[in-house]
């Protein structure tokens, strides 16, 4: 009987393919002044990855990663402790090449090798996530009526500005002042000052808009603190500070008023006003 010839055998297919899976912050959702670490993720698809490759992560121009990766995993990642998120967003760039010249990576496939990701940071506050409660509720800031709210962290921030969302339903003089306070919590309530600043009254218009009270070398500690509203013009109808029902930053009493005309204490809201602390 005459055996039958063995079957050719294959070439090994070494095709893959290298893959900038993802650019990831932790946490997910990094505030203002917060610490945080960035990830890159890369990962090869294939049965027989590249004996090397080549990774460069950038934050904007710096460079935070540049190195070569042999025997790589097909999952591999490269993360970074930062400080301090500003204002400003960062530009975050990550790239994975072959360095194995045997087995180059097909070129038909290399479009996934760079992912530009942009980070944006939120400011601390409740600052719109409901637009129409913002254009339905709204209380009084003048000189009898005082309003506060209440902000917490957990880390050490340094304030810059402090935002309102407010409309004038009548002009302001422009010699008008919005008086914004921060403060230490005492008991619950607006206690010690911390820092003042203004706004200008005559520059709220009509439609809502945000305000900036802007503070120089203030820095808090972790803890719960104040943010109070006045005008210091007398005469003056005031400004009217935008608001939700309920309590969409964070728990109930964190609101208050200090109305002369009534009771000259501080009394509990059970709402949030619009605002953002950068």
């Amino acid at each position: 009987m005459q055996q039958a010839a063995p079957a050719p055998q294959q070439p090994t297919d070494y095709s893959y393919d290298l893959v900038v899976k993802d650019i990831t912050t932790w946490p997910r959702t990094v505030y203002v002044g917060q610490n945080y670490s960035v990830r890159a993720t890369f990962q090869i698809y294939g049965r027989h990855p590249p004996l090397a490759c080549h990774v460069n992560f950038l934050d904007g121009n710096q460079t935070l990663y540049d190195g070569n990766v042999y025997n790589p995993e097909l999952i591999h990642w490269v993360e970074f402790n930062m400080t301090k998120a500003g204002e400003e967003p960062k530009n975050l760039r990550a790239e994975i090449t072959n360095i194995d010249p045997l087995h180059p990576e097909p070129e038909s496939i290399r479009s996934n090798n760079i992912m530009r990701k942009t980070i944006f940071f939120q400011p601390i506050g409740y600052y719109g996530t409901c637009d129409a409660c913002m254009h339905l509720y709204y209380d009084a800031v003048n000189f009898v009526m005082r309003q506060a709210q209440s902000f917490t962290v957990d880390y050490e921030l340094d304030v810059h500005r402090i935002g309102f969302y407010l409309r004038a339903p009548f002009p302001n003089r422009n010699d008008s002042a919005i008086l914004v306070e921060l403060r230490n919590d005492t008991g619950g309530k607006p206690g010690p000052l911390i820092a003042t600043s203004s706004i200008n009254a005559g520059e709220v218009g009509p439609e809502l808009g945000w305000h900036y009270a802007h503070f120089q070398n203030v820095t808090v500690p972790p803890g719960k603190y104040w943010i109070t509203l006045m005008i210091n013009d007398t005469k003056s109808y005031g400004v009217q500070w935008a608001r939700s029902e309920g309590n969409p930053y964070g728990e109930m009493l964190d609101t208050m008023v200090l109305d002369l005309m009534d009771w000259p204490e501080w009394d509990y809201k059970l709402f949030d006003f619009v605002f953002q602390i950068y």
